[in-house]
């Protein structure tokens, strides 16, 4: 008895040695999913609105419970996808209603909360999967969202991932694809920082930029 005492002392003592490695910002995965079969496609658009990314079709949705001591949520979609005619496809991810980004700067002429992720230059009769002008098939998407806003740590937690078209009527599509949500106790997702004296040497070129990369706004 004497002997099994000392033996599992050391073993014990690397227990709290390992559990002290576990910082703020240790990610802990809390959904890995995937789908496979048919396509996911809307010919929806995307809307403004004034918390959410409005508009569009659900692609993703999935209820978790969230530990009391995590408070950012990391939404990752992996997929592959095309676009028809020109159309460019939107995707948004929210938490419990919230768009996790609602910012729509930029040349992607998206609405707020939307990230433009693919789109394909509307030329080739046919393209290259027979779905008329523009149809390139089978593109990678892969997309992180950091989120803070409509985290509720300690409970039940809902993510959506939305998927539109910029073009009313247009095809975009997805499929097989991977789906992630992954959490930090790290109060993150903060905006960053210009870098000093880069956008004062920027501001006189943007005049001469091309139309179609200067902001609507």
């Amino acid at each position: 008895m004497r002997k099994q005492t000392f033996t599992m002392l050391p073993i014990f003592a690397g227990a709290i040695v390992v559990a002290g490695c576990v910082t703020p910002f240790t990610l802990q995965r809390h959904v890995a999913e995937w789908r496979f079969g048919a396509e996911q496609f809307t010919t929806l658009t995307a809307t403004p609105a004034p918390a959410v990314a409005g508009g569009g079709q659900v692609i993703y949705t999935k209820t978790f419970p969230l530990p009391a001591d995590q408070n950012t949520v990391f939404v990752t979609l992996s997929s592959t996808g095309d676009t028809h005619s020109g159309a460019a496809s939107w995707f948004a991810a929210l938490v419990n209603g919230v768009s996790c980004n609602k910012g729509d700067e930029g040349a992607g002429f998206a609405p707020p909360g939307w990230v433009p992720l693919q789109k394909h230059p509307n030329t080739g009769p046919g393209g290259d999967g027979g779905g008329g002008l523009g149809d390139l098939h089978d593109n990678v998407i892969t997309y992180i969202w950091c989120c803070r806003e409509g985290v509720r740590p300690g409970g039940p937690n809902t993510v959506e991932i939305k998927m539109a078209s910029s073009t009313a009527g247009q095809f975009v599509f997805i499929e097989r694809s991977h789906f992630y949500i992954d959490s930090v106790e790290a109060k993150l997702c903060t905006e960053a920082q210009p870098i000093p004296g880069v956008e004062a040497a920027l501001e006189a070129e943007r005049a001469k930029m091309p139309e179609g990369h200067r902001h609507p706004g």
